[in-house]
């Protein structure tokens, strides 16, 4: 079972308008809109989505981000949707890191 993990640096997010109009989807553009921390917001779904990215084994360059969405669930997790599926991740933030893991099943991927 494939993983991934990806850790950034908060701060280097300054152009987060810019990056939030070029990764996210239409869901998670309007959460953006609406967040506290918007730096953080958008460092956190990049983190999730370049780990998710490592698990499956392909560059950032060979599909759209905006197809991987972080989801929020009521509880407060967290999941990834892509292509109709969910994937397992987590995702935590302290002072000015983000790291974020996902738990890739190729079966699912590929059935």
């Amino acid at each position: 079972m494939p993983v991934g993990i990806d850790l950034v640096t908060i701060s280097r997010f300054k152009n987060h308008e810019r990056i939030a109009k070029k990764i996210l989807s239409k869901k998670e553009y309007n959460e953006y809109l609406f967040a506290h921390d918007k730096m953080q917001y958008v460092a956190s779904r990049f983190c999730l989505k370049e780990a998710f990215l490592k698990s499956i084994k392909t560059g950032i360059l060979d599909l759209d981000l905006k197809e991987i969405e972080v989801v929020k669930e009521e509880s407060g997790a967290i999941h990834i949707l892509f292509r109709g599926r969910e994937y397992e991740c987590s995702l935590s933030h302290e002072l000015d890191t983000c790291v974020g893991v996902v738990i890739y099943d190729w079966y699912i991927f590929w059935s």
